[in-house]
């Protein structure tokens, strides 16, 4: 059955969505304040429910059924521009916008190249990013506000198909200093008396703690911080422990202070680094070239974590004679 919609009345409906106000979506529209609600209201009677609730003086906001509505039509506007692209310059380049979802850690290590090499390989498609936990970006992708989401397999739930880019083993993270840093390895129960410094964003905290667990150990956490630069920076100035699975490229902390990553000895599951997105979707062909593209940045993380880098032996000058003497 063909819809009796159009798409310029669901492109009304997300403007309204993502402005806040029939004013705003109407400038970003550039059209009249006017277009915009008679589209939306043909739009809720040819649909036959309504879609914004409407309260004079207080502006307008998305039912439960707008909102449903809202995030199917975000994928159909951007396979509509994948249409278009294809049937107008068949194998040129990729064009349109693309909203991709990141875990909040892999954040450092992926979107600088993302920003910069996918930009200079396709750029006629508009990228933008949305960090997040992992229950943010199952929202976003759920609500049609990101075609995809980097992030770990952990705890996604159901709805969501998923492509491995990368597969991580968890690893303890001390100060280069900590009586265990020298180690080859350590297990679980080399930490049981340890202070743990956790990273509180989902699924982090629930992981370790997990693990911990698993094998009788409980874990005594004296800091907790969303920020996981936070975090390195507390383990290196000899505060505690942590665990983690991304290899920064550098095993310094933001103060220059020297980290040592050690394995983990004991029989701790591997982690996967996937993109995801909502599993009744196909993907467009500019999110299948990001995909790609993650999936190559990964191969170069690994090579990298395969590197041993070189770290400043410790040091109690402090970082403003240090800097003194950087050139």
């Amino acid at each position: 059955m063909v819809p009796n919609f159009s798409l310029r009345q669901l492109g009304y409906l997300v403007a309204v969505a993502d402005a806040g106000s029939m004013t705003a979506a109407a400038d970003a529209e550039h059209v009249s304040q006017a277009a915009i609600s008679i589209g939306i209201l043909d739009l809720e009677r040819r649909l036959g429910v309504q879609l914004l609730a409407r309260r004079p003086g207080h502006g307008v906001s998305l039912t439960e059924a707008g909102a449903g509505v809202v995030a199917d039509a975000r994928r159909v506007l951007a396979a509509a521009t994948d249409v278009q692209s294809r049937a107008r310059e068949p194998g040129a380049e990729l064009r349109g916008s693309l909203s991709l979802g990141c875990y909040t850690t892999m954040a450092p290590l992926y979107l600088p190249s993302l920003y910069s090499a996918f930009a200079v390989e396709h750029p006629a498609v508009e990228l933008s990013v949305v960090e997040g936990a992992q229950e943010d970006l199952r929202r976003a992708l759920m609500n049609g506000m990101c075609e995809l989401a980097l992030t770990y397999d952990t705890g996604l739930g159901p709805g969501l198909a998923t492509e491995t880019i990368r597969t991580l083993r968890p690893y303890v993270l001390l100060a280069a200093d900590h009586p265990l840093a020298n180690r080859d390895g350590v297990t679980l129960q080399d930490l049981g008396d340890e202070p743990l410094i956790q990273y509180s964003l989902g699924p982090s905290p629930s992981n370790a703690e997990h693990l911990l667990r698993e094998v009788g150990v409980t874990p005594r956490i004296v800091h907790s911080s969303p920020n996981i630069e936070v975090v390195r920076s507390l383990v290196a100035r000899g505060l505690g422990y942590t665990t983690m699975l991304q290899r920064w490229p550098m095993d310094v902390s933001l103060e220059g202070l020297p980290l040592a990553c050690v394995p983990l000895n004991s029989n701790v599951p591997d982690y996967r680094v996937v993109v995801a997105w909502p599993q009744q979707d196909q993907l467009s062909r500019r999110a299948a070239a990001v995909v790609a593209f993650l999936r190559s940045t990964a191969r170069r993380l690994h090579r990298t974590a395969d590197e041993t880098p070189e770290v400043a032996a410790p040091t109690d000058e402090p970082l403003d004679q240090q800097a003194a003497r950087t050139p």
